[in-house]
């Protein structure tokens, strides 16, 4: 099995594609029972496309007050997101041992407004590392039920095993006793009196992992297989917003299609109000999405970039909450059974099997599967991605980004079912556009750098 990672860059060049061979470079192996059935806290206007937040709240501006930041400065007020979701005692056919406790897991992210671009290679960086300072949150539960600590769910082995700790946020868990009831308040401790109130129903009432993966389609053994991309937006800013999102759109034909003519189940993609409104314009990617092979994510974490003045490196990039949206995705997700895959990637990065013919699940289960047994598999399972850059010879490198705009023909034209079974080398029918990655002919003999990948966020249930 193989994975071919479709490197483009959008500006005006697509540089190059990798090809990921099973070794699976970062494959998050979740359950799920619940599904995206597009009913569950979805949203849609006439001139817009469905989405959902994957049953996610989230509570923003929360306070807090750190000792010394990173930067030196002392006692600093910041500005937190806190995402949370209620998870486990939802009986799902496939649940897994340690989703059998009713909890609240949260994700937080901490903004510092005296220095809103802290930053590492692009990416956002939290005011401070994890192990020098840590939110102190509590729970509040109806008179006369407790007040509850919320916890960090990683430990020090954890953090020592995860690279980049800094560009991904805190991961918290509190399990609730017996009869607590739905409505809850938050606390952070540096502002006792700020109270934040949030009301979460049971995760046995939430549709989201019966939608995404239908327990009477998918099991342990035949898991749903979906993707999940971040925001896409222009690395400089475009007005052109048409145009853009245009590009984009071919580009995700191209990417969806794909996939799911290898059996994917499709992509989960991260989307603003405007991403969604312009793409609705694309009746190719409507009928993806009504489908549900394109479900959109609704997330408005807004662009964030800034002139490089202040010496430190590259500026925050398109791409500067990667980390928020992973832990964001494994968030709504985790409330999920054994019966579903996530493949955190970007939209240059394509699955491949080099032999003809396969479809998934069939390579995954005969390289890393459950060999037929009926057991459930550990909570989390991360395999790492070899990929291999490829090449096109067909044109030159500043041609190559207008080949992936048009949608492409996979032999016969991948339908939206996803039911032909299409090998990206066949021949193309006479006058049809082939498909892109049918025109990818040089692939390097070794992987690429590893330090190039995605990296876990610790927002896991170990």
């Amino acid at each position: 099995m193989t994975i071919t990672n479709v490197r483009f860059h959008f500006s005006q060049t697509l540089s190059s594609i990798a090809v990921i061979v099973l070794n699976l470079s970062f494959f998050y192996s979740y359950g799920l029972a619940d599904t995206v059935k597009i009913g569950l806290s979805v949203r849609a206007t006439e001139a817009d496309l469905p989405s959902t937040d994957l049953g996610v709240r989230v509570l923003r501006p929360v306070y807090a007050t750190v000792p010394v930041t990173r930067d030196g400065k002392t006692n600093v007020t910041v500005v937190m997101t806190l995402w949370l979701k209620r998870v486990g005692a939802a009986k799902g056919p496939y649940d897994m041992p340690h989703q059998a406790q009713d909890a609240i897991r949260l994700v937080v992210w901490v903004d510092n407004p005296t220095n809103l671009f802290q930053r590492t290679n692009g990416h956002l960086l939290l005011p401070t590392e994890h192990a020098h300072w840590s939110p102190k949150l509590s729970l509040e539960t109806e008179h006369p039920g407790p007040v509850l600590p919320i916890n960090m769910e990683p430990s020090r082995r954890h953090y020592r095993r995860v690279w980049g700790v800094g560009q991904r946020p805190y991961s918290y868990r509190v399990d609730l006793p017996a009869g607590v009831g739905e409505c809850f308040k938050v606390i952070e401790a540096s502002y006792p009196l700020h109270k934040h109130t949030i009301c979460l129903p049971p995760a046995s009432e939430g549709d989201v992992c019966a939608s995404l993966a239908p327990p009477d389609v998918y099991t342990p053994d035949k898991p749903a297989l979906y993707t999940m991309i971040g925001p896409v937006r222009h690395p400089q800013s475009s007005r052109d917003w048409a145009a853009h999102y245009a590009e984009v759109a071919g580009r995700l034909v191209n990417y969806v299609t794909y996939h799911v003519s290898i059996g994917a189940s499709g992509l989960m993609l991260y989307a603003d109000e405007l991403m969604r409104r312009y793409f609705a314009r694309n009746e190719q990617l409507a009928q993806l999405v009504h489908k549900g092979h394109l479900r959109l994510i609704s997330w408005e974490l807004q662009e964030r970039s800034h002139n490089d003045t202040d010496g430190v490196g590259r500026p925050l990039g398109y791409n500067y909450d990667q980390g928020l949206v992973g832990s964001h995705n494994l968030l709504g997700l985790s409330s999920c059974g054994a019966n579903i895959f996530v493949l955190i990637g970007d939209l240059d990065e394509y699955i491949y099997f080099p032999r003809p013919g396969r479809k998934w699940p069939e390579p995954w289960g005969r390289c890393m599967g459950m060999g037929g047994g009926t057991s459930v598999p550990e909570p989390i399972t991360i395999h790492r991605l070899n990929r291999f850059e490829t090449l096109t010879s067909a044109v030159p490198a500043a041609n190559e980004s207008a080949l992936w705009i048009e949608p492409g023909t996979l032999d016969v034209r991948v339908s939206a079912d996803g039911d032909s079974a299409v090998q990206v080398h066949s021949t193309t029918p006479a006058g049809a556009t082939p498909h892109p990655l049918a025109l990818y002919d040089v692939v390097h003999a070794t992987p690429m750098a590893k330090n190039k990948g995605a990296r876990t966020p610790p927002s896991l249930r170990w």
